[in-house]
């Protein structure tokens, strides 16, 4: 490649507005019980989850697609997708994955259901990034943001489709609460499940260990924690736009499930940990 000879050389490239990764953790999962972690209830999140398969063989469910995700492959979840692992080939398994915010969210869409391989270039930067928890914290956010450039230019693997079971309670539960635009009560859901709101919330407890309000109330918030990070919309209106029916009942309910008010979740440089992130973490979060 031939550089151009500048008549003005101090004229180049600037970084303008340039949107990057923050809090972002890393960690792995080295027993394959553990990738449904945690079990019951919490199946959603306003972060971007970044996998990479280096062991056995699992299907990731995102939303109402089964990806098979094979070793030296790798998947990016969005923020509100719906997630969970089956059929795993083995219990003993090495997965990668980094979890963060980003503001530019249009950047990663051609990534949604979009497996990868995982190339030369990219098993690099992963190292590297891994490697550089313990160092400068700026570093990270440079690996990561290079290593997402990498996968929008990545050739995407085909799509391999395992045969689909029965969807569990919880998630047709969020599919349909997913779907919807305006929210959905307990009343609504059993209408359009065909059954009794007594009897939906019997069985959405007994196969998930948490009560359907409570389930319902914890999408709600997750949904108002990626509005408080990734806008500067004013705490009135995203109570409002999470169906609240209060700011007051709103930093109620937030308080009780974060231990802190929506503003200082959203002033916070280290937000509190999810459920995700606070069990079998290894590496260090920024």
């Amino acid at each position: 490649m031939r550089l151009p000879n500048s008549m003005c050389p101090l004229n180049g490239a600037r970084a303008n507005d340039l949107a990057v990764p923050e809090n972002i953790a890393c960690f792995q999962r080295s027993v394959a019980t553990e990738l449904n972690l945690p079990r019951h209830g919490r199946t959603l999140h306003h972060r971007y989850v970044l996998m990479a398969a280096l062991r056995t063989t699992v299907t990731v469910c995102v939303d109402n697609r089964d990806i098979v995700l094979n070793p030296g492959e790798g998947l990016l979840i969005l923020p509100f997708q719906f997630h969970h692992y089956l059929n795993a080939q083995r219990e003993d398994i090495l997965w990668l994955f980094v979890t963060f915010e980003y503001a530019d969210g249009a950047a990663l869409e051609l990534l949604r259901f979009r497996p990868f391989l995982l190339t030369p270039e990219i098993r690099a930067l992963f190292t590297e990034l891994l490697v550089a928890q313990e160092g400068d914290q700026k570093v990270i956010v440079l690996l990561l943001a290079l290593l997402l450039s990498r996968l929008r230019e990545a050739k995407p693997v085909r799509l391999r489709r395992s045969p689909r079971a029965a969807p569990s309670m919880v998630m047709q539960v969020n599919t349909l609460t997913e779907k919807s635009r305006e929210p959905l009560g307990v009343k609504d859901l059993a209408r359009k499940l065909g059954i009794s709101p007594s009897h939906l919330r019997t069985r959405f407890a007994a196969s998930c260990g948490v009560s359907l309000g409570r389930h319902l109330r914890r999408l709600r918030l997750e949904k108002a924690c990626g509005l408080l990070r990734l806008t500067s919309a004013r705490v009135s209106e995203i109570a409002e736009s999470c169906s609240f029916n209060s700011i007051y009942s709103f930093s109620r309910a937030f308080h009780s499930a974060y231990g802190m008010s929506p503003l200082q979740y959203r002033r916070a440089d280290q937000p509190p940990r999810t459920d995700l992130e606070n069990r079998s973490r290894s590496g260090k979060t920024r």
